[in-house]
């Protein structure tokens, strides 16, 4: 960060509330204990065969619901600001699991942590991200679609 940037980022950090502080707090948690997740697992035990979607492949039971409740935007926001100004910077995968993992733990169950991949200039490029219902938390729609997701895959938590 520049020092230009700083003091910005000082001011904004200031005019946070006091929840949104709290949110920033148990995010750099869930960063730290997601990036313990995923670097500990053996290989093939992150992930396991999706579970059926819970909300069957009509989302409309649970389009109706978020979008007039703006919690899980705000999760969502406190995992990038951890994720981009905490004590490490994860990769897309750890970002994934914690912001589930902050989901669940405030009740907003049916988040779902998905995998894409996708051919780069002839690199292979891989990109996880988390789905709620139809809407995608944490992430840029325009980028997410910009890889084939794996439908049959989904992260497990516990080993």
């Amino acid at each position: 960060m520049t020092s230009r940037a700083r003091p910005a980022f000082l001011r904004r950090l200031a005019r946070l509330s006091a929840r949104e502080w709290l949110d920033l707090a148990e995010a750099q948690f869930e960063l730290l204990v997601a990036q313990y997740i995923v670097a500990t697992r053996r290989t093939g035990q992150l992930v396991s065969r999706a579970a059926l979607d819970p909300f069957g492949d009509d989302h409309t039971a649970l389009d109706s619901v978020p979008h007039a409740d703006p919690r899980p935007e705000q999760l969502a926001l406190a995992i990038g600001r951890a994720a981009e100004h905490g004590v490490f910077r994860p990769l897309c995968l750890v970002r994934a699991v914690a912001l589930k993992r902050m989901l669940d733990r405030h009740g907003y169950d049916g988040g779902i942590v998905k995998i894409g991949v996708r051919m780069n200039r002839g690199r292979f490029a891989a990109h996880a991200w988390v789905a709620y219902g139809s809407r995608i938390l944490g992430d840029q729609e325009w980028h997410v679609k910009s890889f084939s997701e794996l439908d049959e895959i989904s992260v497990m938590e516990h080993a």
